[in-house]
């Protein structure tokens, strides 16, 4: 098994494959653009292990996982939070005509190279939450809403007007 010492900006899948080479690194944060719009700072970093292997039908694969420490905004209280990410990653790479095999997810091969920083900006998105929130939040925007404004003198009846209305007059 051959091992990278240094992560490369693109891989080979296949040739990877091949030589049952895995990929132990670090990636930053700051090459995933597409990421970093669901993020606080596009700092960090991304630890990968992936092992590139073939399986008994021959199909080019890629497992192993995927850990990082996002920096997001909880949806509840709107404060920068930090959410651990660990996900593991079967991923078989095909021709656009080969059927996907089962249990893995499919990676289209248009050429013979394919960036290995969208390959893991791929699972850290499929694993982020949709609306990443704090166990237990501290006060929320809504809370900081309703402490600061004034109290009203009194209560505004906006239908009031209509009960004249309705009742005669006399």
């Amino acid at each position: 098994m051959a091992r990278v010492a240094r992560l490369p900006e693109r891989v080979e899948p296949r040739y990877l494959a091949e030589r049952e080479a895995r990929l132990c690194g670090q990636l930053s944060l700051a090459r995933m653009e597409r990421l970093a719009a669901s993020l606080c700072d596009g700092e960090g970093t991304v630890f990968i292990d992936l092992l590139f292997e073939k399986d008994e039908q021959g199909r080019d694969m890629a497992v192993g996982h995927v850990t990082a420490r996002l920096p997001v905004r909880c949806q509840r209280c709107l404060e920068a939070m930090e959410i651990a990410i660990a996900t593991a990653v079967c991923l078989a790479f095909t021709d656009a005509e080969a059927p996907p095999p089962d249990g893995y997810d499919t990676v289209p091969l248009v050429g013979d190279t394919i960036s290995l920083s969208d390959l893991v900006e791929d699972e850290l998105m499929l694993a982020l939450p949709m609306a990443p929130m704090h166990e237990d939040c501290p006060v929320g925007v809504w809370r900081r809403y309703l402490e600061n404004r004034a109290p009203s003198e009194a209560p505004r009846k906006p239908f009031a007007a209509l009960a004249r209305i309705r009742r005669p007059a006399g």
